[in-house]
């Protein structure tokens, strides 16, 4: 699983508002930092990142509500989770497909080629799921939904990302 990142300058004296605003920001950067991965599709694990840091995010949200107002955290939580949804859908292909095509070498000549059928449909369909994934980021981007997200955290918390300064973790 993905390691989540450091959240710089956290500490226990930390109020809840600025708290809010530096984790919500380091999992919002961590769950972006897997988007060009995810959008290549050349390792499936980058879209198990995105969708664990999506996770974490949305949790983190919620723990966080009650420093947004309601209407406008209403409406960057529904789009946060439609961007967990979304890699979810891939996901679960990705886990299915590459489940039964460990099983492949395994099985009897005769019970392959059911198996090898359902996997060229699954693919069929993560192509589909490519399609929304990078339908929903292009979308975002004309949106500057990744400004305005980051903007909207800084308003209410007054913490920002340059002085955040969120990485991931050091290589172990």
């Amino acid at each position: 699983m993905a390691r989540a990142w450091e959240v710089n300058g956290l500490s226990p004296d930390a109020g809840f508002r600025t708290a809010a605003g530096r984790i919500i920001l380091t999992r919002w950067r961590e769950m972006m930092s897997s988007r060009d991965g995810t959008l290549t599709g050349g390792d499936i694990e980058d879209l198990h990142a995105m969708r664990v840091s999506s996770r974490r995010l949305r949790a983190a949200m919620d723990a966080f509500a009650d420093v947004f107002p309601g209407s406008s955290f209403r409406r960057y939580l529904r789009e946060v989770k439609g961007i967990t949804d979304t890699l979810g859908d891939a996901r679960d292909l990705d886990v299915a497909i590459e489940h039964l095509t460990d099983l492949i070498p395994d099985l009897e000549l005769l019970d392959r080629p059911g198996i090898e059928g359902l996997i060229d449909r699954y693919e069929e369909q993560r192509r589909a799921e490519d399609a929304r994934i990078r339908a929903l980021f292009a979308r975002l981007d004309d949106e500057g939904y990744a400004e305005k997200f980051e903007a909207w955290v800084t308003k209410h918390t007054g913490i920002t990302v340059s002085r955040l300064r969120p990485a991931p973790p050091e290589a172990s």
